[in-house]
């Protein structure tokens, strides 16, 4: 079964070369050749390194907003009353249960 998932997605993998022009087969005489277009791999590798760091940027620009605006709330809040300290006049504070 594993070996047919495989061969599965090498032949998928194999059209996906073909429509993207990366992989082109011709026949001569009695002949049959494949060609590896290495400038369109290599042109849309860098395309997609270029998308990919920008999506990074967007998201990291976008995740700087909004830990921004958190900060810009959290310093509009009202401060918020601290909780008295347990001192040694409140008993019940300091005896635990059993």
């Amino acid at each position: 079964m594993r070996s047919v998932i495989i061969i599965v997605l090498i032949i998928v993998a194999l059209v996906a070369m073909v429509l993207g022009g990366w992989i082109s087969f011709s026949e001569k005489d009695d002949s049959a050749s494949m060609t590896i277009h290495k400038n369109e791999v290599k042109k849309d590798t860098e395309e997609a390194v270029q998308k990919g760091e920008d999506l990074v940027k967007d998201a990291a620009r976008e995740g700087r907003k909004l830990i921004d605006k958190a900060e810009d709330e959290i310093d509009t809040e009202e401060p918020v009353e601290a909780e008295p300290d347990v001192s040694a006049e409140q008993p019940q504070a300091l005896e635990t249960p059993r």
